[in-house]
C-alpha cells in the first residue's frame, strides 16, 4: 500500500549529458571557439594541410581533456549507483505478530513492524 521502504536510485547521467556537462566550463568553450578560428585563419593564410596544424592540434587537447573528465565523471556515477545499492541492503529484526524475532530486508518493513534494536 505505501510502496518500497527505500530511497528512489539516483539519477545516473547518460555519456552524453557527461560529455555535455564539460561545456559548462568557460575554458573548454573558449578553446573550442579559438579551434575554430585557428583553423579558418590557418586555411585562409596556409592553406589546405599546413592551415590545419595549430586549429587541430587545439581539438585534439580539447577532446583528451573532454574524453578524461567524461570517462571520471562516468566511473564516478557507477560507483555512487553501486554505494546506493549496497546502503539499501540491510537486514533487521522485527517482531511480527508473535514474540519471536524474524530477519527481514530493511526494504520489506511495513507499517505495524517493531524492530528490535540491540
Amino acid at each position: 500500500m505505501y510502496g518500497p521502504n527505500s530511497f528512489p536510485p539516483p539519477k545516473i547521467k547518460s555519456l552524453y549529458e557527461l560529455v555535455m556537462e564539460n561545456f559548462d566550463d568557460p575554458i573548454n568553450v573558449i578553446l573550442l571557439g579559438a579551434a575554430v578560428v585557428s583553423v579558418c585563419i590557418g586555411l585562409l593564410k596556409e592553406g589546405f594541410p599546413e592551415g590545419l596544424i595549430e586549429g587541430t592540434s587545439i581539438m585534439i587537447a580539447l577532446f583528451l581533456i573532454i574524453v578524461v573528465n567524461s570517462g571520471n565523471n562516468w566511473i564516478s556515477e557507477r560507483r555512487l549507483a553501486n554505494l546506493v545499492k549496497l546502503s539499501d541492503a540491510q537486514e533487521v529484526a522485527v517482531f511480527r505478530g508473535s514474540d519471536q524475532t524474524i530477519t527481514i530486508d530493511a526494504s520489506e518493513l511495513v507499517v505495524g513492524d517493531l524492530i528490535k534494536y540491540e
